[in-house]
Protein backbone atom coordinates (compact mmCIF):
# COMPACT_ATOMS: atom_id res chain seq x y z
CA UNK A 1 0.00 0.00 0.00
CA UNK A 2 2.20 2.87 1.36
CA UNK A 3 5.89 3.45 0.54
CA UNK A 4 7.10 4.99 3.73
CA UNK A 5 9.11 1.55 4.45
CA UNK A 6 7.98 -1.90 4.17
CA UNK A 7 6.36 -4.00 7.12
CA UNK A 8 8.39 -7.51 7.36
CA UNK A 9 6.70 -10.33 9.32
CA UNK A 10 7.65 -8.99 12.80
CA UNK A 11 5.45 -5.98 12.43
CA UNK A 12 3.58 -3.46 14.48
CA UNK A 13 0.17 -5.01 15.52
CA UNK A 14 -3.15 -2.96 14.17
CA UNK A 15 -4.32 0.76 14.42
CA UNK A 16 -4.96 0.60 18.56
CA UNK A 17 -2.51 -1.97 19.29
CA UNK A 18 1.44 -1.28 20.38
CA UNK A 19 4.19 -0.66 17.87
CA UNK A 20 6.50 -3.66 17.70
CA UNK A 21 9.63 -3.62 15.50
CA UNK A 22 9.75 -3.02 12.09
CA UNK A 23 11.41 -4.64 9.54
CA UNK A 24 12.31 -4.56 5.82
CA UNK A 25 13.93 -0.72 5.70
CA UNK A 26 17.13 0.80 6.96
CA UNK A 27 16.80 2.04 10.12
CA UNK A 28 16.36 5.57 10.83
CA UNK A 29 14.06 8.48 9.62
CA UNK A 30 12.68 10.00 6.40
CA UNK A 31 14.65 13.33 5.19
CA UNK A 32 12.90 16.72 5.87
CA UNK A 33 10.72 17.47 2.95
CA UNK A 34 12.23 14.23 1.29
CA UNK A 35 9.65 10.66 0.78
CA UNK A 36 10.39 7.33 2.66
CA UNK A 37 11.45 4.67 1.61
CA UNK A 38 10.15 2.90 -1.65
CA UNK A 39 8.28 -1.04 -0.75
CA UNK A 40 7.67 -4.05 -2.66
CA UNK A 41 4.36 -4.56 -4.54
CA UNK A 42 1.25 -5.90 -2.37
CA UNK A 43 2.09 -9.15 -3.94
CA UNK A 44 5.59 -9.51 -3.03
CA UNK A 45 3.62 -8.48 0.52
CA UNK A 46 1.50 -11.37 0.20
CA UNK A 47 3.88 -13.70 -0.89
CA UNK A 48 6.26 -13.09 2.34
CA UNK A 49 3.20 -13.51 4.33
CA UNK A 50 2.48 -16.57 2.76
CA UNK A 51 5.78 -17.89 2.68
CA UNK A 52 5.89 -17.85 6.67
CA UNK A 53 2.66 -19.08 6.82
CA UNK A 54 3.93 -21.90 4.46
CA UNK A 55 6.78 -22.55 6.53
CA UNK A 56 4.66 -22.92 10.06
CA UNK A 57 2.02 -25.24 8.11
CA UNK A 58 5.13 -27.19 6.90
CA UNK A 59 4.32 -26.82 3.14
CA UNK A 60 0.22 -27.46 3.63
CA UNK A 61 -1.07 -23.63 4.02
CA UNK A 62 0.83 -21.40 1.39
CA UNK A 63 -1.74 -21.29 -1.13
CA UNK A 64 -3.95 -21.26 1.39
CA UNK A 65 -2.79 -18.04 3.36
CA UNK A 66 -2.31 -16.53 -0.25
CA UNK A 67 -6.05 -16.22 -0.73
CA UNK A 68 -6.63 -15.29 2.70
CA UNK A 69 -4.55 -12.30 2.88
CA UNK A 70 -5.98 -10.97 -0.80
CA UNK A 71 -8.93 -11.62 0.14
CA UNK A 72 -8.47 -9.45 3.97
CA UNK A 73 -9.24 -12.58 5.56
CA UNK A 74 -5.61 -13.85 6.93
CA UNK A 75 -5.92 -13.57 11.12
CA UNK A 76 -3.59 -10.95 12.32
CA UNK A 77 -2.89 -9.32 8.96
CA UNK A 78 -6.30 -8.19 8.17
CA UNK A 79 -9.49 -6.05 9.85
CA UNK A 80 -13.08 -7.02 9.59
CA UNK A 81 -16.59 -4.87 10.26
CA UNK A 82 -18.09 -5.27 13.90
CA UNK A 83 -21.21 -3.48 13.36
CA UNK A 84 -22.75 -0.89 11.14
CA UNK A 85 -25.72 1.52 11.30
CA UNK A 86 -28.49 1.21 9.59
CA UNK A 87 -28.80 2.88 6.50
CA UNK A 88 -31.29 6.10 6.59
CA UNK A 89 -32.46 8.77 4.45
CA UNK A 90 -30.41 10.58 1.86
CA UNK A 91 -28.32 13.63 3.93
CA UNK A 92 -28.61 17.36 3.35
CA UNK A 93 -25.78 19.50 2.44
CA UNK A 94 -26.69 20.89 6.29
CA UNK A 95 -26.64 19.46 9.68
CA UNK A 96 -24.00 17.17 9.43
CA UNK A 97 -21.25 16.27 11.96
CA UNK A 98 -19.81 13.77 14.59
CA UNK A 99 -18.07 13.21 17.53
CA UNK A 100 -16.56 11.05 19.59
CA UNK A 101 -17.03 11.45 23.34
CA UNK A 102 -16.34 8.90 26.31
CA UNK A 103 -17.91 5.25 25.19
CA UNK A 104 -20.76 6.94 22.36
CA UNK A 105 -20.44 7.80 19.03
CA UNK A 106 -22.74 10.60 18.23
CA UNK A 107 -23.96 11.17 14.39
CA UNK A 108 -25.73 14.34 13.20
CA UNK A 109 -27.62 14.93 10.12
CA UNK A 110 -30.64 17.23 8.95
CA UNK A 111 -33.49 15.38 10.77
CA UNK A 112 -31.72 14.26 14.13
CA UNK A 113 -29.07 13.86 16.15
CA UNK A 114 -27.81 10.00 17.38
CA UNK A 115 -25.75 8.46 19.95
CA UNK A 116 -24.43 4.96 19.67
CA UNK A 117 -22.65 2.12 21.68
CA UNK A 118 -18.97 2.75 20.47
CA UNK A 119 -18.93 -1.13 21.21
CA UNK A 120 -21.81 -2.49 20.00
CA UNK A 121 -23.30 -0.12 17.60
CA UNK A 122 -26.51 0.40 19.34
CA UNK A 123 -28.37 2.93 19.65
CA UNK A 124 -28.72 4.61 22.94
CA UNK A 125 -30.36 7.86 22.24
CA UNK A 126 -32.20 10.26 19.68
CA UNK A 127 -32.53 14.00 19.53
CA UNK A 128 -35.08 15.23 16.72
CA UNK A 129 -35.82 18.52 16.58
CA UNK A 130 -39.29 19.81 16.89
CA UNK A 131 -41.74 20.32 13.85
CA UNK A 132 -40.15 21.90 10.83
CA UNK A 133 -37.14 22.29 12.90
CA UNK A 134 -33.78 21.06 11.21
CA UNK A 135 -30.35 20.76 12.03
CA UNK A 136 -28.66 22.89 9.82
CA UNK A 137 -25.09 23.36 11.54
CA UNK A 138 -22.98 22.21 14.78
CA UNK A 139 -19.67 22.65 16.09
CA UNK A 140 -17.07 20.57 14.82
CA UNK A 141 -15.56 20.16 18.43
CA UNK A 142 -17.17 19.01 21.55
CA UNK A 143 -16.03 19.36 25.23
CA UNK A 144 -16.66 18.07 28.11
CA UNK A 145 -19.12 15.46 26.16
CA UNK A 146 -21.04 18.81 24.94
CA UNK A 147 -21.56 19.88 21.47
CA UNK A 148 -23.58 22.77 20.15
CA UNK A 149 -26.07 22.19 17.09
CA UNK A 150 -28.39 24.48 15.26
CA UNK A 151 -32.03 24.48 14.76
CA UNK A 152 -33.70 26.42 12.17
CA UNK A 153 -37.16 25.72 10.51
CA UNK A 154 -37.27 25.21 6.41
CA UNK A 155 -38.53 27.62 3.85
CA UNK A 156 -40.64 25.65 1.30
CA UNK A 157 -39.41 27.64 -1.59
CA UNK A 158 -35.80 27.64 -0.49
CA UNK A 159 -36.19 23.90 0.50
CA UNK A 160 -38.42 22.06 -1.80
CA UNK A 161 -37.47 18.53 -0.63
CA UNK A 162 -38.11 19.15 2.89
CA UNK A 163 -41.42 17.03 4.01
CA UNK A 164 -44.26 19.14 3.27
CA UNK A 165 -46.52 17.62 5.79
CA UNK A 166 -44.43 18.81 8.68
CA UNK A 167 -46.86 20.07 11.61
CA UNK A 168 -45.76 23.69 12.92
CA UNK A 169 -43.32 23.77 15.79
CA UNK A 170 -44.16 22.61 19.21
CA UNK A 171 -42.81 24.86 21.92
CA UNK A 172 -39.45 24.09 22.65
CA UNK A 173 -40.16 25.75 26.52
CA UNK A 174 -37.67 28.30 28.26
CA UNK A 175 -33.85 28.01 28.32
CA UNK A 176 -31.92 27.60 31.59
CA UNK A 177 -29.92 30.18 30.87
CA UNK A 178 -33.31 32.77 30.00
CA UNK A 179 -31.34 33.60 26.92
CA UNK A 180 -33.31 31.62 24.57
CA UNK A 181 -36.69 32.62 22.15
CA UNK A 182 -39.26 30.61 24.66
CA UNK A 183 -40.30 28.40 21.73
CA UNK A 184 -38.92 27.48 18.79
CA UNK A 185 -38.77 29.59 15.41
CA UNK A 186 -42.05 29.49 13.68
CA UNK A 187 -43.38 30.50 9.99
CA UNK A 188 -42.76 29.33 6.61
CA UNK A 189 -38.97 30.06 7.42
CA UNK A 190 -36.55 30.91 9.87
CA UNK A 191 -33.14 30.57 8.99
CA UNK A 192 -30.53 28.99 11.76
CA UNK A 193 -32.11 30.77 14.73
CA UNK A 194 -31.72 28.18 17.59
CA UNK A 195 -28.48 27.13 19.21
CA UNK A 196 -29.30 23.77 21.76
CA UNK A 197 -26.30 22.48 23.69
CA UNK A 198 -26.26 19.11 23.42
CA UNK A 199 -25.22 16.24 25.91
CA UNK A 200 -23.67 13.70 24.10
CA UNK A 201 -23.75 10.64 26.82
CA UNK A 202 -27.76 10.66 26.74
CA UNK A 203 -29.06 12.92 24.09
CA UNK A 204 -30.20 15.75 26.17
CA UNK A 205 -30.41 18.95 25.24
CA UNK A 206 -28.97 21.47 28.19
CA UNK A 207 -30.35 24.84 27.11
CA UNK A 208 -30.98 27.03 24.35
CA UNK A 209 -30.42 30.15 22.83
CA UNK A 210 -31.52 33.03 20.19
CA UNK A 211 -29.40 33.37 17.32
CA UNK A 212 -29.71 35.91 14.52
CA UNK A 213 -29.47 33.96 10.89
CA UNK A 214 -28.54 35.99 7.73
CA UNK A 215 -31.84 34.54 5.93
CA UNK A 216 -34.52 32.04 5.91
CA UNK A 217 -32.63 29.24 4.11
CA UNK A 218 -31.56 26.42 5.60
CA UNK A 219 -28.24 25.74 4.01
CA UNK A 220 -24.82 24.66 4.74
CA UNK A 221 -22.45 27.01 7.07
CA UNK A 222 -18.68 26.81 8.50
CA UNK A 223 -17.57 28.51 11.54
CA UNK A 224 -21.08 29.75 13.05
CA UNK A 225 -20.85 28.28 16.61
CA UNK A 226 -17.28 26.81 18.35
CA UNK A 227 -16.86 25.08 21.85
CA UNK A 228 -13.70 25.43 23.73
CA UNK A 229 -12.60 26.48 26.87
CA UNK A 230 -15.66 26.29 28.75
CA UNK A 231 -16.75 28.20 26.19
CA UNK A 232 -20.15 28.25 23.58
CA UNK A 233 -19.23 30.46 21.39
CA UNK A 234 -21.77 32.11 18.76
CA UNK A 235 -21.83 34.05 15.74
CA UNK A 236 -24.57 36.06 14.66
CA UNK A 237 -25.49 37.42 10.98
CA UNK A 238 -27.43 39.60 9.10
CA UNK A 239 -28.69 39.81 5.93
CA UNK A 240 -28.18 43.00 5.26
CA UNK A 241 -24.53 42.76 5.48
CA UNK A 242 -23.00 42.94 2.15
CA UNK A 243 -19.90 40.85 2.08
CA UNK A 244 -18.74 41.83 -0.99
CA UNK A 245 -18.06 45.34 -0.22
CA UNK A 246 -18.82 47.80 2.57
CA UNK A 247 -21.62 49.26 3.31
CA UNK A 248 -24.80 49.33 4.68
CA UNK A 249 -23.96 47.98 8.19
CA UNK A 250 -27.37 46.65 8.52
CA UNK A 251 -29.90 46.22 11.57
CA UNK A 252 -27.66 44.03 13.57
CA UNK A 253 -24.86 46.05 15.19
CA UNK A 254 -21.94 44.39 13.78
CA UNK A 255 -19.34 45.35 16.69
CA UNK A 256 -22.03 42.70 19.23
CA UNK A 257 -22.81 40.19 16.85
CA UNK A 258 -19.79 37.52 17.96
CA UNK A 259 -20.62 36.73 21.70
CA UNK A 260 -19.81 33.55 24.51
CA UNK A 261 -21.57 31.85 26.56
CA UNK A 262 -20.77 29.53 29.13
CA UNK A 263 -20.82 25.93 27.80
CA UNK A 264 -22.22 23.85 30.33
CA UNK A 265 -25.56 26.57 31.73
CA UNK A 266 -25.39 28.56 28.29
CA UNK A 267 -25.04 31.67 30.93
CA UNK A 268 -24.10 35.02 28.98
CA UNK A 269 -20.78 35.57 29.19
CA UNK A 270 -19.09 38.63 26.93
CA UNK A 271 -19.85 39.61 23.79
CA UNK A 272 -16.86 40.96 21.40
CA UNK A 273 -15.97 44.71 20.22
CA UNK A 274 -14.89 43.85 16.96
CA UNK A 275 -13.09 46.83 15.65
CA UNK A 276 -15.06 49.57 14.06
CA UNK A 277 -16.57 48.66 10.44
CA UNK A 278 -15.88 44.77 10.72
CA UNK A 279 -18.36 42.00 11.12
CA UNK A 280 -17.79 38.50 12.03
CA UNK A 281 -17.34 35.69 9.47
CA UNK A 282 -16.21 33.21 11.42
CA UNK A 283 -15.59 31.43 14.91
CA UNK A 284 -13.28 28.65 16.40
CA UNK A 285 -12.53 28.35 19.56
CA UNK A 286 -9.58 26.66 21.85
CA UNK A 287 -8.72 26.34 25.91
CA UNK A 288 -6.54 29.39 25.29
CA UNK A 289 -8.16 31.75 22.86
CA UNK A 290 -10.97 32.24 20.72
CA UNK A 291 -10.82 33.24 17.21
CA UNK A 292 -12.75 34.73 14.66
CA UNK A 293 -12.95 35.61 10.79
CA UNK A 294 -13.68 39.06 10.55
CA UNK A 295 -14.56 41.26 7.55
CA UNK A 296 -13.18 44.25 7.15
CA UNK A 297 -13.43 46.77 4.19
CA UNK A 298 -14.07 43.92 2.34
CA UNK A 299 -10.82 41.92 3.51
CA UNK A 300 -10.56 39.14 5.67
CA UNK A 301 -8.31 39.36 9.16
CA UNK A 302 -7.70 37.01 11.94
CA UNK A 303 -8.59 38.32 15.32
CA UNK A 304 -7.74 36.76 18.51
CA UNK A 305 -10.00 37.51 21.79
CA UNK A 306 -9.01 36.80 25.21
CA UNK A 307 -11.60 33.89 26.32
CA UNK A 308 -12.45 35.36 29.59
CA UNK A 309 -13.98 38.41 28.61
CA UNK A 310 -13.93 38.57 25.01
CA UNK A 311 -11.31 41.56 24.56
CA UNK A 312 -9.39 41.38 21.42
CA UNK A 313 -5.50 40.40 21.58
CA UNK A 314 -4.57 40.91 17.75
CA UNK A 315 -5.67 41.23 14.44
CA UNK A 316 -3.66 40.34 11.61
CA UNK A 317 -4.53 40.24 7.65
CA UNK A 318 -4.47 36.69 6.67
CA UNK A 319 -2.07 37.47 3.77
CA UNK A 320 -0.28 40.50 3.75
CA UNK A 321 0.65 40.29 -0.14
CA UNK A 322 -3.32 40.75 -1.20
CA UNK A 323 -6.89 40.83 0.36
CA UNK A 324 -8.46 37.77 1.29
CA UNK A 325 -12.39 38.29 0.04
CA UNK A 326 -15.34 36.22 1.61
CA UNK A 327 -16.82 35.66 -1.83
CA UNK A 328 -13.85 34.27 -3.86
CA UNK A 329 -11.57 32.66 -0.95
CA UNK A 330 -14.02 31.34 1.35
CA UNK A 331 -11.67 31.13 3.93
CA UNK A 332 -12.49 28.05 7.07
CA UNK A 333 -10.64 27.92 10.30
CA UNK A 334 -8.98 24.57 10.53
CA UNK A 335 -7.92 25.18 13.85
CA UNK A 336 -7.68 27.62 17.21
CA UNK A 337 -5.13 26.05 18.74
CA UNK A 338 -2.80 26.71 16.78
CA UNK A 339 -4.65 29.38 14.47
CA UNK A 340 -4.57 27.56 11.17
CA UNK A 341 -7.07 28.82 8.29
CA UNK A 342 -7.70 27.04 5.10
CA UNK A 343 -8.08 29.85 1.99
CA UNK A 344 -9.20 28.71 -1.28
CA UNK A 345 -7.58 29.65 -4.43
CA UNK A 346 -5.18 31.86 -2.84
CA UNK A 347 -2.87 30.98 -5.82
CA UNK A 348 -3.89 30.13 -9.23
CA UNK A 349 -3.87 26.41 -8.73
CA UNK A 350 -7.69 27.01 -7.41
CA UNK A 351 -6.97 24.94 -4.72
CA UNK A 352 -6.88 25.88 -0.59
CA UNK A 353 -3.97 27.23 0.66
CA UNK A 354 -3.30 26.88 4.31
CA UNK A 355 -2.26 29.54 6.83
CA UNK A 356 -0.34 29.24 9.81
CA UNK A 357 0.42 31.93 12.63
CA UNK A 358 2.00 31.95 16.10
CA UNK A 359 0.22 33.18 19.66
CA UNK A 360 1.03 36.35 18.86
CA UNK A 361 -0.49 36.64 15.46
CA UNK A 362 2.35 36.98 13.25
CA UNK A 363 2.34 34.76 10.15
CA UNK A 364 3.95 31.52 10.10
CA UNK A 365 3.91 28.58 7.61
CA UNK A 366 2.09 28.40 4.32
CA UNK A 367 1.18 25.58 3.04
CA UNK A 368 -0.11 25.61 -1.00
CA UNK A 369 -0.97 23.67 -3.27
CA UNK A 370 2.08 23.23 -6.28
CA UNK A 371 4.15 20.79 -7.87
CA UNK A 372 6.51 19.78 -5.05
CA UNK A 373 3.60 19.60 -2.39
CA UNK A 374 0.89 18.13 -4.81
CA UNK A 375 -3.25 18.96 -5.31
CA UNK A 376 -4.37 19.93 -1.51
CA UNK A 377 -7.77 18.61 -0.60
CA UNK A 378 -10.37 20.75 0.93
CA UNK A 379 -11.04 20.44 4.78
CA UNK A 380 -14.60 21.45 4.30
CA UNK A 381 -15.28 18.91 1.15
CA UNK A 382 -13.52 16.19 2.30
CA UNK A 383 -12.64 16.74 6.22
CA UNK A 384 -11.60 12.99 7.12
CA UNK A 385 -8.31 14.20 5.30
CA UNK A 386 -7.12 16.91 7.14
CA UNK A 387 -5.91 16.71 10.62
CA UNK A 388 -4.00 18.88 12.98
CA UNK A 389 -1.72 17.40 15.94
CA UNK A 390 1.99 17.87 17.18
CA UNK A 391 2.29 21.32 15.59
CA UNK A 392 1.43 19.76 12.20
CA UNK A 393 -0.47 19.54 9.72
CA UNK A 394 -0.97 15.77 8.56
CA UNK A 395 -3.25 15.95 5.03
CA UNK A 396 -3.50 13.63 1.65
CA UNK A 397 -2.38 15.52 -1.82
CA UNK A 398 -2.48 14.09 -5.46
CA UNK A 399 0.77 14.11 -7.55
CA UNK A 400 0.15 12.14 -10.73
CA UNK A 401 -3.35 10.99 -9.89
CA UNK A 402 -1.89 9.31 -7.26
CA UNK A 403 -2.43 9.86 -3.69
CA UNK A 404 0.19 10.84 -0.68
CA UNK A 405 -0.22 11.54 2.66
CA UNK A 406 2.29 14.53 4.16
CA UNK A 407 3.49 16.12 7.20
CA UNK A 408 4.26 19.50 7.18
CA UNK A 409 5.68 21.61 10.20
CA UNK A 410 2.87 24.42 10.58
CA UNK A 411 5.69 26.76 11.92
CA UNK A 412 7.84 27.21 8.60
CA UNK A 413 5.51 25.40 6.07
CA UNK A 414 8.47 22.53 5.38
CA UNK A 415 7.24 19.25 4.43
CA UNK A 416 8.70 16.74 6.42
CA UNK A 417 7.69 13.89 5.13
CA UNK A 418 5.53 12.21 2.05
CA UNK A 419 4.26 8.53 2.20
CA UNK A 420 3.28 7.30 -1.43
CA UNK A 421 0.68 4.74 -2.08
CA UNK A 422 0.43 2.24 -4.31
CA UNK A 423 -1.69 2.96 -7.90
CA UNK A 424 -5.67 2.63 -7.72
CA UNK A 425 -5.37 3.40 -3.82
CA UNK A 426 -7.41 6.36 -2.39
CA UNK A 427 -6.98 7.78 0.85
CA UNK A 428 -10.27 8.42 2.43
CA UNK A 429 -9.57 8.86 5.85
CA UNK A 430 -6.86 9.97 8.30
CA UNK A 431 -6.84 9.66 11.76
CA UNK A 432 -3.37 10.90 13.89
CA UNK A 433 -3.20 9.47 17.81
CA UNK A 434 -0.38 7.48 19.44
CA UNK A 435 2.28 8.83 16.94
CA UNK A 436 0.55 7.41 14.12
CA UNK A 437 -1.06 8.29 11.09
CA UNK A 438 -3.73 5.86 10.29
CA UNK A 439 -5.18 5.81 6.61
CA UNK A 440 -8.15 4.23 5.12
CA UNK A 441 -7.85 3.61 1.76
CA UNK A 442 -10.10 2.91 -0.85
CA UNK A 443 -8.81 0.40 -3.89
CA UNK A 444 -10.62 0.79 -7.18
CA UNK A 445 -12.10 -1.82 -8.87
CA UNK A 446 -11.21 -4.09 -5.67
CA UNK A 447 -13.89 -5.58 -3.44
CA UNK A 448 -10.87 -7.42 -0.88
CA UNK A 449 -7.99 -5.50 -0.90
CA UNK A 450 -9.50 -2.34 0.81
CA UNK A 451 -7.77 -1.42 3.96
CA UNK A 452 -5.83 0.81 5.90
CA UNK A 453 -2.09 1.83 6.16
CA UNK A 454 -0.58 3.23 9.50
CA UNK A 455 2.52 5.14 9.15
CA UNK A 456 4.98 6.85 11.97
CA UNK A 457 3.68 10.40 12.37
CA UNK A 458 7.07 11.48 13.18
CA UNK A 459 8.55 10.30 9.72
CA UNK A 460 6.43 8.43 7.44
CA UNK A 461 7.61 4.94 8.06
CA UNK A 462 5.23 2.13 7.60
CA UNK A 463 4.19 0.89 10.65
CA UNK A 464 1.57 -1.79 9.73
CA UNK A 465 -0.41 -2.94 6.72
CA UNK A 466 -3.90 -4.48 6.71
CA UNK A 467 -7.05 -5.45 4.36
CA UNK A 468 -10.71 -5.77 4.42
CA UNK A 469 -12.82 -8.41 3.40
CA UNK A 470 -15.61 -6.37 1.75
CA UNK A 471 -15.28 -2.44 -0.11
CA UNK A 472 -14.99 0.43 2.34
CA UNK A 473 -14.22 3.28 0.09
CA UNK A 474 -16.41 4.64 -2.63
CA UNK A 475 -18.39 2.15 -3.22
CA UNK A 476 -19.80 2.06 0.10
CA UNK A 477 -19.98 5.64 0.62
CA UNK A 478 -18.02 8.56 1.34
CA UNK A 479 -16.18 8.86 4.63
CA UNK A 480 -16.31 11.98 5.93
CA UNK A 481 -14.66 11.16 9.74
CA UNK A 482 -12.65 8.55 10.98
CA UNK A 483 -12.85 8.12 14.67
CA UNK A 484 -10.12 5.63 16.54
CA UNK A 485 -11.85 4.00 19.72
CA UNK A 486 -10.08 1.28 22.00
CA UNK A 487 -9.00 -1.08 18.93
CA UNK A 488 -11.44 -0.13 16.70
CA UNK A 489 -11.91 2.50 13.70
CA UNK A 490 -15.76 4.03 13.26
CA UNK A 491 -15.76 5.60 9.71
CA UNK A 492 -18.41 7.99 9.57
CA UNK A 493 -20.79 8.52 6.11
CA UNK A 494 -23.36 11.21 5.77
CA UNK A 495 -25.12 8.85 3.54
CA UNK A 496 -27.19 8.45 -0.16
CA UNK A 497 -29.56 6.71 2.08
CA UNK A 498 -27.81 3.25 0.53
CA UNK A 499 -25.24 2.85 2.63
CA UNK A 500 -24.51 2.23 6.41
CA UNK A 501 -23.50 5.92 8.36
CA UNK A 502 -21.36 4.17 10.81
CA UNK A 503 -19.24 1.39 10.44
CA UNK A 504 -16.61 0.21 13.24
CA UNK A 505 -13.94 -1.85 12.41
CA UNK A 506 -11.70 -4.01 14.19
CA UNK A 507 -8.23 -5.96 13.26
CA UNK A 508 -9.10 -10.27 12.80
Amino acid sequence: MATAGTKGAGGAKGAGGTAGEKGGRPAGSAPAGGRGKGSGSRLARYAVVGGVLLAVLAGCGGATAGILASEGYLPGDSMREVWSTPAGSRAREYGNGSWLSGDTVVRSHAESVTGHDARSGRERWTFTPPGRARVCAVSTAAEDGIALVVLGTYDPIADPTADPAATDPAPTGSDSAGTGTGTAPTGSGAGCSTVTALSLADGRALWRSARVPEDTALQAEHDVVAVGGGLAVVRDEDGAWTYARPGDPGVLRADRALRALDLRTGAPKWSARLPAGCVPYGVAAGRSQVLALVVCDDDISLTALDPANGGVRWTTPLDERQKVMPMQHDPVLVSADPPVVAVQSLDDSGRPTFLSFGDDGRPQGRIASGPANGTLRSPVDEPALTRIAHGRLYTVAEIDYDDVVSAFDLRSGQRLWRAELDDREDVIGLRVADGRVTALVDVYGSQGEDGLVVLDADNGDERDLRTFPDSVGGSAGEVKALHGFEDRLIAVRWGDGYFPPLTAYEER
